[in-house]
């Protein structure tokens, strides 16, 4: 078991970013679903299934990566917890302008929705991109830091 500060940093970068594309892998699946129940709503749903198979693609081999030591490894989870980010920020931004509609099936749709998307997300994300950009992960793939 790796004892270095450079493995732990490395290891629990990995960690969040595997359960991260187990998340997204999840949303895609009941993307996949809901294309197939509600066809009516196929354009939204495929949009955010193919969001969802890039966050999980890019995500997962990050995270199956890293503890390889593969500079790949640390670019996939610095790249997927940063679109994960990025894809809910947009989403909010959306949502926000009425051009995504937010229904959770009573008043104050928008703000239900924006909190519980922040809360889910950001945490995870934002550690995940900390641990992974830090210097000590780029240390423990080998890439050299200034």
């Amino acid at each position: 078991m790796t004892t270095s500060t450079e493995g732990r940093t490395a290891l629990a970068a990995a960690a969040l970013a595997l359960l991260g594309g187990l998340l997204y892998a999840a949303g895609f699946v009941l993307d996949v679903v809901t294309l197939v129940r509600f066809p009516a709503d196929a354009a939204r749903a495929a949009l955010h299934a193919a969001v969802d198979a890039v966050l999980a693609s890019v995500l997962l081999s990050g995270g199956l990566l890293l503890p390889r030591q593969h500079p790949a490894g640390r670019l996939g989870c610095v790249a997927g917890s940063t679109a994960a980010l990025l894809a809910t920020l947009t989403s909010l931004v959306l949502a926000a302008t009425g051009l995504a509609v937010v229904d959770l099936g009573g008043p104050g749709d928008l703000a239900a929705g924006g909190v519980a998307a922040l809360a889910l997300v950001l945490p995870p994300s934002v550690a995940t991109l900390a641990l992974a950009a830090s210097r000590p992960a780029a240390r423990w793939v080998g890439v050299s830091t200034v």
